[in-house]
């Protein structure tokens, strides 16, 4: 029953194939760049995100890579100017023709891959009688067209995205069709990819994993006993749940981590930052931004935007803030609420994603994305201090994310 992971990237911290490996059930991940063990002393040097590209869960014997060739490739295409969808075309189709025969010549029964690069190993796998299971990363081309309509407000902030090119989504029709079984990580995915012609038999739903490196198997039994999680209602100020103590403070601390863009939601929050410039809120931003700042909100005092940042600060940023805004307008899943809930930090989050809030439990779920309802959000938490502390109380990663559950997820795949 073993299994052939590829995977172009580090995605999702290389959650897929750590699981199999720990099971016992991996027989290659197939990957563009890797560092082993022995080197990323070095590599690490030379730059940390190279060094990032391994995982201490799976040995380096179970890893194929063709890292030299990755860096020269991205290395000529930028030098000759390719880039956007052209490059990711070309890089997609070098990743892919090599991995074929890597999967060719494997002995695994079952072969996953993520989407936009499973085409040709795909096609490959089913030559040789093995089962297909297709990844998929996004919620497909329906994502464009409801991003594309919701941002279109706020256009004088960046011009729309550029649409993927009709090649790429005539690849991913065959990679859908070459698929037994395809693994989405929400049901928000799952009704877009229903609403773009995918069979709904063929969907399974895995939600991502995560967990905090100084975690605890008590936790999770905490999270799992719904006994302890207490739901507050509208006006409620006495929630029935264990208050943690919170130091009193005048200002709410809103931390937005991720990519500035228009499908994150930051036109509809910028104009909540307007609606709130006089409430006692400061608004934290850390991630490359990809929008005009507009002079009204980078002129305020209590905004502030840090750009790309590392990961001992990102810890320090979930650490020190009170509520984690993540209102976007289309996600898969959107893994950093699983971080910031892995930080006792509650959400406030559309419900275009990952199904990850629970309203009035471990944060605030927004039905739609407009400045009115986020700054409604925000302001409910500035006004009542109970509340925040109630949903701080519940803060804590759903037990259905932990790691423990992937393994046996993915095995009872390779069964049926």
């Amino acid at each position: 029953m073993s299994w052939a992971v590829i995977q172009l990237g580090s995605r999702e911290h290389y959650a897929i194939p750590s699981a199999l490996a720990g099971a016992g059930e991996l027989d290659v991940l197939v990957t563009d760049a890797w560092i082993p063990a022995a080197l990323e002393p070095t590599v690490r040097l030379l730059s940390k995100s190279l060094a990032g590209r391994r995982c201490r869960a799976i040995p380096d014997r179970l890893v194929r890579s063709r890292t030299p060739g990755r860096l020269l490739r991205d290395t000529a295409m930028k030098l000759g100017g390719i880039g956007g969808w052209n490059a990711i075309l070309r890089r997609n189709e070098w990743f892919q023709t090599w991995v074929s025969h890597e999967v060719a010549r494997s002995d695994a029964h079952t072969v996953f891959s993520y989407s936009y690069t499973a085409r040709l190993p795909f096609a490959a796998a089913r030559r040789r009688g093995a089962r297909r299971i297709l990844g998929q990363i996004a919620p497909g081309p329906r994502e464009e067209e409801i991003v594309r309509e919701a941002s279109s407000k706020y256009l004088q902030l960046a011009p729309p995205d550029e649409m993927a090119p009709r090649l790429y989504w005539e690849r991913w029709k065959e990679e859908v069709e070459l698929a037994e079984k395809i693994v989405v990580n929400s049901p928000w995915s799952a009704k877009l990819l229903v609403e773009a012609g995918v069979s709904a038999a063929k969907l399974v739903e895995i939600p991502l994993v995560y967990e905090r490196a100084d975690s605890t198997c008590d936790e999770w039994l905490v999270t799992s006993d719904e006994s302890s999680r207490k739901r507050l209602k509208r006006g409620n100020t006495e929630p029935e749940v264990s208050k943690p103590e919170v130091a009193p403070r005048q200002r709410l601390r809103a931390l937005f981590l991720g990519s500035v863009i228009l499908r994150k939601g930051v036109g509809q929050l910028f104009e909540a930052i307007k609606m709130l410039k006089s409430e006692p809120v400061d608004f934290t931003f850390a991630g490359p931004v990809g929008v005009r700042i507009p002079d009204e909100i980078s002129q305020l005092p209590n905004v502030r935007f840090l750009g790309p940042v590392d990961k001992a600060t990102c810890e320090t940023l979930y650490e020190s803030s009170d509520v984690f805004l993540f209102p976007t307008l289309s996600d898969g899943f959107g893994l950093t609420q699983l971080e910031a809930l892995g930080h006792g930090l509650p959400i406030i989050a559309s419900t275009n994603c990952g199904r990850v809030v629970e309203d009035r439990v471990n944060g605030l779920a927004l039905d739609e994305v407009t400045p009115e309802t986020i700054a409604g959000a925000i302001m409910e938490l500035v006004r009542d201090r109970d509340i925040l502390a109630a949903l701080k109380a519940n803060a804590r990663i759903p037990d259905q994310c932990h790691p423990k559950h992937l393994a046996p997820a993915l095995l009872a795949l390779g069964k049926n």
